[in-house]
């Protein structure tokens, strides 16, 4: 019997393969679901821009090949989650705001740096445009990346400023409750008011809109549809 092919999915924290680890095994059964946790957001750091994402990926995907012995040929694909944290936004919605924590709200982001922010957005756009044009990955490896805008929390709890505690307690009750339903979760990615529809690239002209990108939208229930 031919081994089950990967694949792999690459998160931002602990927390995002919590909510999804459980649900997507039963869904993607055809298939070895495997999680490779970046621990942070690739697409803000200071040391990567829009040359060198595909590299970066690369690495974080070549990584987790190593570490387990593998060839590209094991995987099936590639699937990469990434929070929007308002990266589309034009800087008249980027508002001061006497705070510690850069806040995300529906009608903008608020924060006590404006202008790193504005940068911030300038050079992640530039990033996850660039993710978007991949296709693949370590050169045959189909690639291709699903957001949570403004961030994983904002979609699956409706709210984008959780504390670090609440974000574990809500992430442990979500995998509860969709732990062993499947085809509920799948309805509630695709079939919510924040499920965005259409092609692949559709739902990203569409996150690219206005004040899109800060509020609570997610285009990963086309890919479970799709599975």
């Amino acid at each position: 019997m031919a081994r089950k092919k990967i694949v792999l999915f690459i998160v931002e924290g602990i927390n995002d393969k919590t909510c999804l680890e459980s649900v997507l095994e039963k869904i993607i059964e055809s298939d070895e679901l495997r999680f490779q946790v970046t621990n942070g957001d690739i697409t803000s750091r200071s040391d990567i821009d829009e040359y060198k994402i595909k590299n970066e990926v690369g690495k974080v995907v070549k990584a987790f090949k190593d570490k387990y012995h593998l060839e590209t040929g094991n995987f099936m694909e590639v699937v990469h989650i990434i929070d929007t944290d308002g990266l589309f936004l034009k800087e008249d919605f980027i508002k001061y705001a006497d705070t510690e924590k850069t806040l995300y709200m529906e009608d903008g982001i608020y924060t006590d740096n404006v202008e790193g922010i504005a940068e911030r957005n300038k050079k992640k756009s530039a990033v996850v445009e660039r993710m978007t044009e991949l296709g693949s990955v370590l050169k045959t490896i189909p690639y291709s990346v699903y957001y949570f805008s403004s961030n994983m929390d904002h979609v699956l709890h409706n709210d984008a400023n959780l504390q670090k505690e609440e974000k574990e307690n809500l992430a442990d009750i979500f995998d509860e409750k969709y732990a062993d339903e499947p085809e509920k979760f799948i309805r509630f990615l695709s079939d919510s008011p924040f499920s965005v529809k259409g092609t692949y690239e559709e739902t990203w002209d569409f996150i690219k809109m206005g004040k899109n990108s800060v509020q609570r939208y997610s285009n990963f229930g086309g890919y479970l549809r799709r599975r």
